[in-house]
């Protein structure tokens, strides 16, 4: 009697998994499609497109994390941080190790201003050692190290980051606004070079490289930086303190 009823019970699951199979491949499939036409709106900024086929998608599939990651930074760009935040939670549930969305959840809680939660995520995105862009975790990092006015934590964790990508501009300037609060101002010049190296319209840059550059009596140094800002937006944010500067300089 016992063999017959294990016999019946892999009978039963045996014909489970072939009836049940193909219908959760096909909705499987089926999400695939809403899926990518999702990040197809997403990456042309048509968000609300995006978030109606992600929706389907995860309708169709809710087990996969990838799903939920995308549709918190639909939540995300149309400004529904706390619907972002429950999605990157729930992709973290699926997949711990997804450190595509740990690192988003702390872009997320940097718009927040939730620093040590910032801090937490990015460290947890950083456990994983085949995560193919740590550069940016160790970027939000410094951005909340800052904030908290630990500015050599900061530094520390741009030039990981710098590092792991020398072409990484904004870390480059990041870090020489932390270097500035430091008092290190010979080291900022630098940082504000390289970030102009990686990125030569950066306005941001040069014109934070000219002040540097005031600070350290370079005069044709700074001079060079503020033309340069002109040179580029002529009648950007930075035009006119650019234009003070150099009427102060000559």
């Amino acid at each position: 009697m016992d063999k017959f009823f294990r016999n019946l019970f892999l009978f039963l699951a045996l014909f489970a998994f072939v009836a049940c199979g193909p219908t959760m491949a096909k909705r499987k499939d089926e999400s695939q499609i809403h899926y990518k036409m999702g990040i197809v709106h997403f990456n042309e900024k048509n968000y609300t497109e995006s978030l109606k086929e992600l929706t389907t998608a995860i309708a169709k599939y809710p087990e996969e994390a990838s799903y939920h990651n995308a549709i918190g930074l639909v939540y995300f760009q149309k400004g529904m941080n706390t619907e972002a935040i429950a999605s990157m939670k729930k992709a973290i549930a699926l997949d711990p190790k997804s450190s595509e969305a740990h690192v988003n959840l702390s872009a997320i809680y940097i718009v927040e201003r939730r620093w040590d939660d910032v801090i937490f995520e990015s460290r947890e995105a950083l456990k994983n050692i085949f995560y193919r862009t740590p550069e940016y975790a160790y970027f939000n990092m410094g951005w909340a190290h800052y904030n908290k006015s630990n500015y050599r934590e900061a530094v520390e964790s741009y030039r990981k980051a710098v590092d792991l990508n020398p072409n990484y501009a904004l870390a480059y300037y990041n870090m020489g606004i932390a270097l500035e609060k430091m008092n290190s101002t010979k080291e900022s010049v630098a940082a504000y070079e390289r970030a102009i190296k990686a990125s030569p319209a950066f306005i941001d840059a040069h014109y934070n490289l000219g002040v540097a550059l005031v600070k350290q009596k370079d005069k044709a140094g700074a001079l060079r930086a503020f033309e340069k800002v002109l040179e580029i937006s002529p009648e950007g944010e930075k035009a006119q303190s650019a234009r003070d500067y150099i009427n102060l300089i000559k």
